[in-house]
């Protein structure tokens, strides 16, 4: 399911000149909520769907088909534009094809690969290790040459910074961005003065992963940045309220005074429409 519409949206947000924060999307009705709430745009990242899925780390236990799964049910309840980590696309460069493929048809509409040497190897150190620069760029190029609609765009990810420096990592980019990758997505990058170079290097869009420099998204579009993703707190913190809530519905019996607006999980599942099928069709 191609939504080339959303695919083109996505490259308008990524183009326009602004920066903005995407939200963490796991499941159909977190799409919906961030899109009702005015999100542009939703990042369904790898660490998450590992979580919510499985209860597993992200060590690349989750498998294709289940990331695919989950990103097609998702896509159906969604006006938003998703963005899909791919990890490093389930293997080497002919696994990336079928990555590609098997992710833009469940209707994704970015989806970024990485350049981190997964899964851990034997014997290594737990500091992660990265692809040779050749092999890592060939894995660009068969995703940019597989998808089936242009307008679906390859994200070339790096996480290199924190272990082998900004040189290395602009490098990396830059070598993405010339076999075509449609922008480049840069995590853990901490320091203010590289992130404002960082546009300077490329032509293409920049996405910062786990921006902890608290700088204001319009500072971040003036440096030429698109997207910055500072984390995925808001999945924790719902995961913390599950917890809480049901913790006192143990030690207590009940609930308490949660404040929750039903009409809107009503309006968001739907529930309208399916009320009136079961009074046209299932009505005797």
């Amino acid at each position: 399911m191609i939504n080339t519409d959303l695919n083109t949206k996505l490259r308008e947000i990524l183009n326009d000149g602004n920066c903005y924060n995407p939200a963490t999307i796991f499941n159909p009705l977190s799409a919906k909520i961030a899109g009702n709430v005015g999100f542009k745009l939703g990042i369904i990242p790898g660490r998450i769907i590992s979580l919510d899925y499985l209860s597993e780390p992200d060590l690349m236990l989750l498998t294709l088909s289940e990331l695919t799964e989950t990103v097609r049910r998702i896509a159906k309840n969604t006006k938003i534009p998703l963005i899909v980590d791919a990890d490093n696309g389930y293997g080497n460069a002919l696994n990336v094809k079928r990555t590609i493929e098997s992710l833009e048809d469940a209707g994704a509409s970015g989806i970024s690969l990485e350049d981190t040497d997964l899964p851990i190897q034997f014997g290594t150190a737990k500091k992660p290790n990265f692809l040779e620069l050749k092999e890592a760029t060939k894995k660009i190029k068969i995703a940019i040459d597989s998808r089936k609609d242009i307008s679906t765009c390859i994200i070339a990810r790096t996480g290199c910074y924190p272990h082998t420096g900004f040189v290395d990592m602009i490098e990396r980019g830059k070598a993405y961005e010339s076999e075509g990758a449609d922008a480049i997505f840069y995590v853990n990058v901490n320091s203010k003065d590289h992130i404002s170079e960082i546009a300077s290097h490329h032509n293409v869009p920049i996405i910062l992963g786990n921006n902890s420099t608290q700088l204001p998204l319009d500072d971040l579009a003036d440096m030429g940045i698109s997207v910055s993703l500072p984390g995925h707190k808001a999945y924790f913190v719902a995961m913390q309220a599950y917890r809480d809530a049901i913790q006192r519905l143990l030690e207590t019996g009940n609930f308490g005074d949660y404040n929750i607006d039903m009409d809107k999980i009503d309006e968001l599942s739907n529930e309208d429409v399916y009320s009136n099928l079961i009074d046209k069709y299932m009505k005797g």
